[in-house]
């Protein structure tokens, strides 16, 4: 659909970072414009439009909570939300097997984790960007960490209760609410459900991992 005669496809390594640094050299090598995953101004900008589409839908909304791998989703949407209503907490979830921009956050500058390992693969990056951390410094009222058991449980949970599925990092946000990492009991909570790319062979592992939680 967006012209697949026109496109090349490489697959490369096992971890987003593999890629990232791949198409970095692959970029440089044949002189081409290389557009960041996550770490842009204009597509952080982008994706802050989901917040400005939460405000819009629920003004009275006391709580974001947002998956974190490299970070670009959260800088915009807690920019977005923030800049429109300062009293809405925004908050970051991130896998227990990548946490690199809680410890980004904890040593007061993007910190490179040597090895990830998460079912979340969609937030498993070793690294933040230099723009997304400052954004999330900035903006982001807390930052917790889920398990993979955790996430799994949400996962089955979205799949039971709204028949939905979703990948490790879009369910990250609600297993953090799930089980109870946030202050966020009695109020009006957006999880925002980032993703759907899941393989068939691991969500049949994930809702076995899934039930032994429940």
């Amino acid at each position: 659909r967006y012209g697949g005669d026109q496109v090349e496809i490489i697959l490369t390594g096992d971890t987003f970072d593999d890629s990232f640094q791949e198409a970095k050299r692959y970029s440089e090598e044949k002189q081409m414009t290389f557009i960041h995953p996550f770490d842009d101004e204009n597509v952080i900008a982008g994706q802050g439009t989901i917040g400005i589409e939460i405000m819009n839908e629920m003004p009275d909304v006391d709580a974001v909570v947002c998956a974190i791998g490299g970070g670009g989703l959260i800088s915009g949407v807690a920019c977005a939300i923030k800049s429109l209503n300062p009293n809405i907490k925004v908050y970051g979830v991130q896998a227990e097997g990548a946490p690199s921009m809680v410890e980004s956050i904890k040593n007061g500058e993007p910190v490179h984790l040597d090895s990830v390992s998460t079912i979340a693969d969609g937030i498993q990056v070793k690294e933040p960007g230099e723009h997304t951390f400052e954004y999330v410094k900035k903006y982001v009222d807390d930052i917790v960490t889920v398990s993979d058991d955790e996430i799994s449980s949400a996962i089955l949970k979205l799949i039971e209760s709204q028949k939905m599925i979703a990948e490790g990092a879009g369910a990250a946000p609600l297993a953090a609410v799930m089980f109870n990492k946030l202050p966020v009991k009695g109020k009006k909570v957006v999880c925002v459900v980032s993703g759907g790319n899941i393989d068939v062979t691991i969500l049949s592992r994930v809702i076995k991992r899934g039930l032994l939680m429940t």
